[in-house]
Parts: C-alpha cells; sequence; structure tokens
C-alpha cells in the first residue's frame, strides 16, 4: 500500500496494557485537536484478528455510511478513517 498517513494518531490508552501485559492496539486519529476517529485490533469477537475503524463527526457533520468497518491491517483501518473524515469536510464546505 502506498497510502501516507495525513493525521496524527495516538494510542488510545496511553501506556496501559491488556491482560496479557501487551500495549493495547487501540489508535485515536486527531486532526489538530480534533478528534476524528478511532481504530483497533478486535481479539475477542468473530473479528479477531482484524482492525475495526469508526469515525467521529465533523463539527455540524450529519451520520452517513459508512461511518464503521473492518480492515485486515491498521493503517487500511487509517485509510478509512482519514478518507472519511476528508468527505464529510468536503460536504460541510459544500
Amino acid at each position: 500500500m502506498n497510502w501516507q498517513k495525513k493525521y496524527r494518531w495516538t494510542r488510545t490508552w496511553g501506556d496501559e496494557t491488556g491482560l496479557d501485559g501487551k500495549p493495547h492496539e487501540d489508535y485515536v486519529g486527531w486532526d489538530g485537536d480534533v478528534q476524528i476517529g478511532r481504530i483497533y485490533l478486535d481479539q475477542q469477537t468473530l473479528k479477531a484478528t482484524q482492525w475495526h475503524w469508526a469515525i467521529q463527526y465533523p463539527k455540524g457533520g450529519k451520520p452517513w455510511q459508512p461511518n464503521s468497518g473492518w480492515e485486515q491491517t491498521a493503517s487500511e483501518a487509517a485509510k478509512m478513517v482519514e478518507e472519511c473524515w476528508d468527505k464529510q469536510n468536503a460536504r460541510l464546505r459544500g
């Protein structure tokens, strides 16, 4: 994949670890100081080993689809969040 991240991504839970002692594979994307969405590695459901992504709506934004989904890698999930965020912002600007 030739995609390059556009926004800043940080661990959702900081240095907190799971029961296995490893840091949570859970991240939040940021456009400046605005949260744009979240990705995390599913380790418990039938989608285990896949990355779940979900967007945050921009201020004034309205719900739309897709607003969440599953991808094979963290990069693919982050890409979906960033692309959806950019599309939502473009819709608001008209």
